[in-house]
């Protein structure tokens, strides 16, 4: 598949059964936050959820969300909810939005977007929500397991070893950058099923065949934005939409985790002109988070 930078796309488009679709799409102007699009598949026939979510470059979150009835049947068709609103934080460097389990980047130089489906911590071990700087980058790195993991794999009979080389057996796979955190990585990962999935140790897990892309493009100094935002609200037009996932448990205080906070978010985000918005709907999303853009309300044009 071309690099994600060269192909500045503007929307998702197939490339082959056995392909990865693109994720990179030209950065849209400050009034328009939608990138990408809704389209269906199927499973059944050797074709899984875990399959398509690889292909469309997407994580097992995603696919549950936009799918409930999946828990029930195993075959059928499904959305692939390859459709979503850029974060509300400023374009630019990485944007990490820990419950949507996506990462958001903005190579320097360019007017282009590229996204990714992530791997985060397990409750309780989740990165810090702030903001730091890419420090370093190493191909092939060697693992100093920490003592969390160390005392995590003993409980199931695991010893690790001190140190460990390179390898097929390294869980950061062959690709790692560093971040001002410390101990807290963005590393490829001999687990691709866990994309979409609280299951690291606080690192941010990628598709390998993603972070092969993504990590040539990085150097020391970009910023990192780490963010807590179940819900995303973004103007296309005159047009509002909101996307809405599920909070983080240790994080379900937020303020836009809750219906009131949504409604003081979208209140915030239409008080320079009169908005119709649609309460239903909202209503309706912050119980039913599928984690797709929906439209909310339109601009009403003034006199």
């Amino acid at each position: 598949m071309n690099t994600k930078i060269g192909l500045a796309l503007s929307a998702v488009l197939l490339l082959s059964s056995s392909q990865i679709f693109a994720t990179s799409y030209t950065v849209p102007p400050p009034n328009r936050s939608l990138i990408g699009q809704v389209t269906y598949g199927a499973v059944g026939g050797g074709e899984t959820t875990t399959s398509l979510a690889k292909r469309y470059d997407l994580g097992h979150n995603a696919m549950i969300s936009a799918n409930p009835h999946l828990d029930r049947n195993n075959s059928g068709a499904v959305k692939i909810p390859s459709q979503h609103l850029l974060p509300s934080q400023a374009r630019q460097g990485i944007v990490i939005n820990l419950p949507e389990m996506r990462m958001y980047y903005y190579p320097p130089g360019s007017n282009v977007v590229l996204t990714y489906p992530i791997g985060i911590g397990k409750i309780g071990k989740t990165i810090p929500i702030k903001n730091a700087v890419i420090t370093r980058k190493t191909e092939n790195p060697t693992w100093v397991p920490p003592d969390d993991i160390r005392e995590f794999n003993l409980q199931q009979g695991i010893v690790l070893p001190q140190v460990m080389p390179p390898g097929p057996d390294n869980p950061l796979g062959p690709y790692a950058i560093y971040m001002s955190i410390p101990t807290y990585l963005i590393h490829s990962t001999i687990f691709p099923e866990s994309i979409g999935k609280r299951a690291s140790f606080g690192c941010i897990r990628m598709y390998e065949s993603d972070i092969q892309e993504f990590f040539p493009s990085i150097q020391g100094g970009i910023s990192v934005a780490i963010i807590n935002s179940p819900v995303k609200v973004g103007w296309q037009d005159d047009r509002l939409y909101m996307e809405a996932h599920e909070a983080l448990e240790e994080h379900s205080d937020a303020p836009d985790a809750s219906l009131p906070g949504m409604v003081q978010m979208i209140s915030n985000k239409a008080s320079d002109q009169p908005v119709l918005v649609d309460w239903q709907m909202v209503s309706y999303l912050a119980r039913e988070r599928d984690g797709l853009p929906h439209e909310i309300g339109v601009r009403i044009p003034r006199n």
